[in-house]
């Protein structure tokens, strides 16, 4: 008896004892999504310009007019796709036989709202604040990214230009939608490119959403890296030599597992963000 009164008497101090874990949270200055926003929009507008006319050139790229947000990702972003066409990225100006400049004329983020319902009615005449609470039959929060680029490449010596170039514009949008209490449902561009790439999934209906859009089984965005043992892209295979990676193109001899469509370990594919040309000296394109 006395060892159960014991037991009993360690079970209600223990049950007495328990308490909650916390855990604490923070947030970046920043969110992930407004970032997204700018990188996606800003990747919209550089995939408007042909690079193609800057392979296999010794290329000076001049930064100086670019004052914007997030300019280092654009910087990085427009270096990435001349040296993907084969570009020669030199450090001084003087050496160089094509000078490239990029400016904006607006890259940032904003946002609406729509409510469709009854607000929120005071009620008059209350000793204590009363009110009629907002009814909303549908409401959707939109936030826009939106990037204006201007890119001007010349000649060095003669200050012609050499390639197309000028403004895009582009934006990207992530809608947030709430209708009679179902929310929240995310659509638009950013969370179609989220589960292209990352395939994430859980218990929303946005995830029901994506699958009966095909969002899922939709390719990776350009630019993005793909993973060992996926398909070639557009048929193209790089092999992880720098010659290689710079200019888009394989080697004479498909390396083993390209025939069957599977790439192989160590390779990765690329998307040409340019028109179809003539391959450079040793080099095949593989279609």
């Amino acid at each position: 008896m006395y060892r159960v009164s014991i037991l009993a008497g360690g079970f209600l101090l223990t049950s007495w004892a328990c308490g909650c874990a916390t855990q604490k949270e923070s947030f970046t200055a920043r969110t992930g999504t407004e970032q997204l926003l700018i990188s996606s929009a800003v990747d919209k507008a550089l995939d408007n310009f042909d690079y193609s006319a800057l392979r296999d050139k010794p290329v000076f790229f001049e930064t100086k007019y670019l004052d914007c947000v997030d300019k280092n990702y654009i910087t990085e972003a427009l270096r990435y796709r001349m040296m993907m066409v084969g570009a020669r990225l030199l450090d001084k100006a003087d050496k160089a036989d094509i000078i490239v400049e990029v400016a904006s004329g607006g890259v940032g983020t904003d946002g609406q709202f729509l409510f469709i319902g009854f607000p929120e009615i005071p009620l008059p005449g209350m000793i204590a604040p009363v009110a009629i609470p907002k009814i909303a039959f549908v409401e959707r929060s939109k936030m826009n990214g939106t990037a204006k680029i201007l890119l001007v490449a010349y000649d060095a010596r003669t200050k012609l230009p050499i390639m197309p170039t000028g403004l895009a514009l582009a934006r990207s949008d992530l809608k947030n939608w709430n209708v009679l209490g179902m929310g929240n449902v995310q659509t638009g561009s950013v969370p179609a490119e989220i589960a292209a790439t990352t395939k994430e999934k859980d218990f929303s209906v946005t995830t029901g959403i994506n699958y009966a859009t095909g969002a899922y089984e939709a390719p990776s965005p350009r630019h993005y890296t793909v993973g060992d043992s996926s398909p070639p892209v557009n048929g193209i295979i790089v092999s992880p030599g720098p010659s290689n990676i710079q200019t888009g193109f394989s080697q004479p001899t498909p390396p083993s597992g390209f025939d069957n469509g599977v790439v192989p370990v160590g390779y990765s594919v690329v998307q040409p963000n340019y028109p179809a040309a003539p391959p450079p000296s040793g080099y095949n394109l593989m279609k």
